[in-house]
């Protein structure tokens, strides 16, 4: 190959490469707000997701973005959200994402609800760009040295808030112990050094 092809390839390549790391970077960073908030590196949320979506992109045979949008689909625009539609249109430029609340409603100690003007998103667009920046540095972690960044102390592969404790408890996974994170982490017995005879099903876990 004439050293001109060779470069324009290795060009491309680091094209496609940096491109695939903004992009899972991004998903990352908007799963991470979903789940835990603004807050979601100081709490150890965004470890341990980072984690399960490594861990489901491996067993599955898949790239990273296409694991983090099936498993959160959402957070990442696959699906609808009806709760917090603007999570899944957050933006890698800082700027307004769409369907950003104009009001806010809260229960009045009268039993009447108040409408409030929701917080700019000028208010927060700072939290999100350390979210993402953070996001940015995380989603190069790989599983070689997982021992040496994880938070948990095993192995994760599900996550879930408190709503999904039976039926984690139903489907056999086990807790695992990652700290003060908002989420539940769980471990798959199947996947684990001494599998169940028993597979677990995917806790297909609601973002919301």
């Amino acid at each position: 190959m004439r050293p001109a092809a060779l470069l324009a390839l290795l060009l491309a390549w680091t094209s496609t490469a940096r491109s695939d790391a903004a992009t899972d970077a991004l998903l990352l960073a908007r799963i991470c707000v979903s789940e835990a908030g603004w807050e979601c590196w100081e709490t150890g949320d965004g470890y341990a997701i980072h984690e399960v979506l490594l861990r489901g992109a491996e067993r599955h045979e898949m790239r990273y973005e296409t694991f983090a949008r099936s498993y959160s689909p959402r957070a990442t625009g696959v699906a609808p959200s009806r709760l917090r539609p603007w999570v899944s249109g957050l933006r890698a430029d800082g700027g307004e994402p769409g369907s950003w609340p104009r009001i806010v409603t809260r229960p009045g100690r009268d039993g009447m609800v108040r409408v409030e003007p929701h917080p700019p998103w000028a208010s927060y667009r700072t939290r999100w760009l350390a979210v993402l920046s953070r996001a940015r540095e995380v989603v190069s972690w790989r599983l070689d040295d997982v021992d040496e960044w994880s938070v948990c102390e095993g192995d994760v592969h599900d996550w879930g808030g408190s709503m999904d404790r039976a039926r984690a408890t139903r489907l056999g996974l086990l807790d695992v112990d990652c700290g003060e994170t908002a989420n539940d982490f769980y471990a798959r017995p199947s996947q684990l050094d001494e599998p169940s005879l028993v597979e677990v099903e995917n806790l297909d876990v609601d973002p919301e």
